[in-house]
């Protein structure tokens, strides 16, 4: 049996976790027994377990958690969490996939207790400063250290965590490389004819985007192409100022905000756009060492990706052609739109064969575990 332990944030009373919900999908798709425990990033949520037999919800329930402040939670969670598997008796073999060093740090606290039986550390984001408090940045390193060095096997979203772990002394055959890819859900809309003047992004609308790169850029683009569309899916902190923006700059019939989605219906908008844009202007330091999820699903669907270098899929999309790594600007973003509309069955080959590399990663992960 799989235990998962991650933690989600609240943002517009939506709750934002892409990576472990699209594990989740698989697990359930593969009508496996787990247990899911989601705590809070940022204290807005409950910590809540989540009891799944054969891929179906059968019960929830919420942990006790002493505080909400940091770094108060996350002691508390590190121990509600310990002791309701400390008391728990499974009559099969467990494994734990902690995302993130501190839900890590809990499954090798358990593995010490002989509660479990494999520990995989599931590395979601690392970066070098991940706190501003000196104190904190140098704990958060210390237990990711520890981890790296106590647990059976690290996944790494991204090549460059990768090699950071190689760095550490970690040996190949326990630093295994699993990036975001999406789960099969994505299959059900590959039919939908794609609109290579339909541009999408996806994400919190946030100061992470160069929104505004891009709504000058669509301004300039829709003097000679009048039907070019960019649709906006998410929602967040910034998305009234963009609207505004998007309405004295005249572009309320090229710019769409569809607000948040669930995951099929980002998918099937996604299906039916042109080009993905991933235009990370580097606010978020973590995204350097990170592996885009929106890339990885416009890969999908064979979108050409036109993205900034902000984060480690650039590399595979360089190499694979799969689309253009471009300046944060908006005559760059112009150019690449141009070239990828003039280029466009080029781009979006390339697209969907890097895809192809990665098909099926998750479910044969899944089989090797249980071979394990």
């Amino acid at each position: 049996m799989i235990i998962i332990t991650s933690h989600a944030s609240l943002i517009d009373g939506k709750i934002y976790d892409a990576l472990t919900n699209n594990f989740i999908e698989i697990l359930q798709k593969n009508k496996m027994d787990f247990i899911f425990i989601r705590h809070s990033i940022d204290g807005k949520l409950p910590s809540t377990i989540y009891n799944y037999h054969k891929g179906k919800n059968i019960s929830r329930k919420n942990l006790v958690v002493f505080s909400k402040i940091a770094p108060l939670r996350y002691i508390s969670e590190i121990i509600s969490t310990f002791i309701y598997f400390l008391h728990k008796k499974y009559d099969v073999r467990i494994c734990y996939i902690g995302v993130d060093p501190l839900n890590a740090f809990t499954g090798v606290l358990l593995k010490k207790v002989s509660k479990i039986d494999k520990v995989i550390f599931y590395t979601a984001d690392y970066s070098k400063k991940r706190f501003s408090n000196k104190i904190l940045n140098y704990l958060y390193h210390t237990v990711d250290r520890y981890c790296v060095k106590n647990v059976d096997e690290v996944w790494n979203v991204s090549s460059r965590i990768r090699d950071v772990r190689k760095n550490m002394g970690l040996i190949d055959s326990k630093n295994i490389f699993l990036p975001n890819v999406p789960s099969d859900e994505y299959k059900n809309y590959t039919t939908n004819k794609k609109n290579k003047y339909h541009l999408i992004t996806l994400g919190v609308i946030g100061d992470q985007l160069d929104f505004i790169g891009i709504f000058d850029s669509i301004k300039d683009l829709k003097i000679k192409f009048p039907q070019i569309l960019l649709t906006i899916v998410g929602n967040g902190p910034k998305e009234e100022e963009y609207i505004q923006y998007v309405k004295i700059n005249g572009l309320e019939n090229n710019v769409k905000f569809l607000g948040y989605l669930s995951h099929n219906q980002a998918l099937e908008e996604i299906s039916k756009s042109g080009i993905g844009l991933a235009l990370y202007n580097g606010n978020w330091n973590f995204n350097y060492y990170g592996d885009s999820v929106k890339c990885r699903e416009y890969f999908s669907f064979g979108l050409p990706v036109i993205t900034t270098d902000s984060h480690s899929t650039v590399e595979e999309i360089k190499e694979n052609q799969a689309g253009i790594v471009c300046n944060m600007n908006k005559d760059d973003y112009i150019r690449a739109i141009l070239d990828i509309i003039g280029n466009y069955e080029k781009y979006s080959r390339n697209s969907y064969c890097l895809s192809q590399k990665y098909e099926n990663i998750h479910s044969r992960l899944l089989k090797s575990m249980d071979n394990k």
